[in-house]
């Protein structure tokens, strides 16, 4: 399984989505608090919202897979669909480092959360598509990534804020890794079995 190039590029292209997931929900109020310096109705507010644009995302994005792979096939429905989400989050989240407006930062670091979620159905669709009978295995690998990733996000968010102390290092380092996702959904070819 793991010599197969299909497996590898998945992998890749879901570290990424975890490690911007666990970037709200551990380090995400620290950063509006201490970049931006929000009241507490304020970060309340926008500490929550990539999470909660996330639910929308995830739900869109199921649609959006199932949509385009009926109407364009699977290859697009898949990794066009995930390439495209990626991109708008890798784009996102390296505008908010830029912006000087709070609000705006805020926003667009949950439009770049809520565009990763966006791949969510494209991402465990395809462990169906070239997992088979064994998609449950396919499934466990990509999800590793995302949970070594998961782990490494909070503790490179402290080492990249100590390394270059400001807030921009662990924003661009999230908004490359989107854009190197994006390039590793490339990679995939939903039509090839891991397996056969």
């Amino acid at each position: 399984m793991f010599g197969h190039r299909n497996t590898l590029a998945l992998c890749l292209m879901y570290f990424p989505n975890s490690y911007a997931f666990y970037f709200c929900i551990t380090w995400l109020p620290t950063y509006l608090k201490e970049k931006h310096h929000f009241d507490a109705m304020q970060l309340g507010l926008f500490a929550g919202l990539p999470l909660i644009l996330s639910v929308a995302g995830d739900l869109f994005g199921g649609v959006a897979t199932d949509f385009v792979t009926r109407r364009f096939g699977l290859r697009l429905g898949r990794c066009a669909v995930g390439a495209t989400a990626y991109v708008l989050a890798g784009v996102a989240m390296i505008l908010a480092t830029f912006v000087h407006h709070p609000m705006l930062a805020a926003t667009l670091i949950s439009v770049a959360v809520a565009a990763s979620m966006f791949t969510l159905g494209a991402a465990w669709g395809t462990c169906l598509d070239i997992g088979g009978n064994h998609a449950g295995v396919v499934s466990a690998a990509m999800n590793t990534s995302g949970a070594l990733s998961s782990v490494l996000s909070p503790l490179m968010v402290t080492w990249l804020l100590g390394l270059f102390g400001n807030w921009n290092a662990p924003l661009f380092v999230m908004g490359g890794l989107f854009l190197v996702g994006a390039v590793c959904w490339g990679f995939i070819n939903p039509h090839k079995r891991i397996f056969d």
